[in-house]
């Protein structure tokens, strides 16, 4: 395949986040003036699909996989300095399947954030997410509001890059500089890759202690190679504010406009019966559309931390790259996420996703695509999941964790199947090092001036 040496290159990045970890585990933890956690865990277990119901466009049953065996590492760190503060979890596990010893794959999970203090007046953050899942990994639970497909094969990578500055020019005023990268790539033939870089530039007010208003522009490019681009703009207006205890909410309200080319190719075959066509193979017609589109945006985020209960809630409409369909979409995904702890051993979690893409203009060219249905829909992938989940540790180095996910998928895109399964998981982790408490995780780094030197 012709993405697989992209594959490879960040195969060997996630690797090399192994080696860092282990040459950090040998440092003292007063080799810096800092706070530094480290967690490592081997994990081993089995997913089935108990009640795989999967359909093509031409309802034929897909590929079922029942039963898959697992075993990998989790790796989680955490270091507060005066100034920064950081934190990563990265977890590599080789899964094969129990049926056919030869579909087997190897999959990557990292999440890495940084927050600091460059000046007294400049602040640095940034979040790396990447996901890499081998040819029979169809569904993972989801943990933020993003836009999930399941494909007819499972191999695909994903990577998002967010980087923002902000400079305090007064206590309450200040200015916000980003840029973005992301990428997502796919094994499936039919499916289209796509790579985003945007920016975008605005400013800040806070009133008292807990409330802000934030007002931001931005411009960024959807590239999918051969088959066309989109350039993109944005604006918003967001309010964040604190309220009760450790709760926080965040609304944003805004518009986009959308100015795409693509390229279709269609193959042409001529009638041998017709004397006046004198072509006897089949011609390729490039068939070039540009469009435009406006529409509006908007997100709201909801989540509490509390000692018996931590709750989280996310909603988005927006403009997306869309997952393998090769022009720019118009994105809803919504996630809501819900745990608390029954004693000091056991933890319950309810979890929650869905997403939808649908078409920006009502053009004549999804068959051209690989579109069927209804052609007055603007759906072209819908899909929600559902996890309920427990966690019991017992002999203070041991945890075992089980499952069940109910995953549902609609499709007007050939590409992508009709989908209604359970997945049943089971898995034993089982601690291998540990210095210092439970790391922080990347999504919970505050400013280093709000950090308490120990977890309350």
């Amino acid at each position: 395949m012709a993405g697989m040496p992209v594959f490879m290159r960040w195969r060997r990045v996630a690797l090399s986040a192994v080696p860092l970890a282990v040459a950090a585990m040998a440092l003292p933890p007063a080799a810096a003036a800092g706070e530094f956690r480290l967690l490592l865990e081997g994990q081993a277990g089995m997913f089935s699909d108990g009640d795989y119901r999967g359909l093509d466009q031409d309802q034929a049953p897909l590929r079922n996989d029942d039963s898959r065996a697992r075993a990998g590492l989790n790796l989680q760190l955490s270091y507060a300095l005066e100034r920064l503060n950081l934190a990563m979890a990265y977890g590599p596990s080789y899964e094969r399947s129990l049926d056919n010893a030869d579909v087997s794959g190897l999959t990557h999970r990292l999440d890495f954030g940084l927050v600091g203090d460059l000046t007294r007046r400049l602040q640095l953050d940034v979040r790396e997410r990447l996901l890499k899942t081998p040819d029979i990994n169809l569904y993972a639970p989801v943990t933020t509001p993003e836009t999930t497909t399941v494909t007819r094969r499972g191999d695909q990578l994903s990577h998002a890059l967010d980087v923002t500055l902000n400079h305090n020019f007064t206590r309450r005023a200040s200015l916000l500089l980003g840029v973005s990268h992301s990428l997502r790539k796919f094994e499936e033939e039919n499916l289209i890759d796509s790579e985003a870089l945007g920016a975008r530039i605005g400013a800040g007010f806070s009133f008292g202690s807990a409330q802000r208003v934030e007002a931001a522009a931005g411009l960024g490019r959807y590239d999918y190679k051969e088959r066309g681009d989109a350039d993109v703009g944005t604006f918003g207006i967001a309010w964040s504010t604190d309220f009760w205890r450790s709760s926080h909410v965040r609304v944003e309200a805004g518009a986009f406009s959308v100015d795409s080319t693509e390229r279709v190719r269609t193959i042409i075959v001529p009638d041998p019966a017709d004397p006046a066509d004198p072509e006897e193979e089949p011609t390729v017609r490039e068939t070039v559309v540009q469009d435009s589109a406006e529409g509006f945006r908007g997100s709201v985020q909801l989540s509490q931390e509390r000692r018996f209960v931590r709750w989280a809630l996310g909603l988005s409409h927006d403009v997306s790259p869309g997952a393998g369909l090769g022009r720019a979409v118009e994105a809803d995904n919504a996630f809501v996420g819900l745990s608390f702890p029954v004693g000091r051993r056991l933890e319950l979690g309810l979890d929650g996703s869905g997403s939808r893409q649908n078409d920006l203009t009502s053009r004549d060219i999804d068959v051209l695509n690989g579109a069927s249905g209804d052609p007055d829909g603007d759906e072209l992938t819908e899909f929600a999941a559902g996890t309920a989940r427990a966690s019991w540790t017992f002999a203070q180095a041991f945890r075992v964790e089980g499952g069940y996910s109910r995953v549902w998928q609609r499709s007007r895109v050939e590409a992508f199947g009709n989908l209604n399964y359970a997945r049943y998981f089971l898995n034993l982790a089982f601690r291998l090092y540990q210095t210092g408490e439970t790391p922080k995780e990347p999504e919970s780094l505050g400013r280093p001036t709000d950090e308490a030197s120990d977890d309350q």
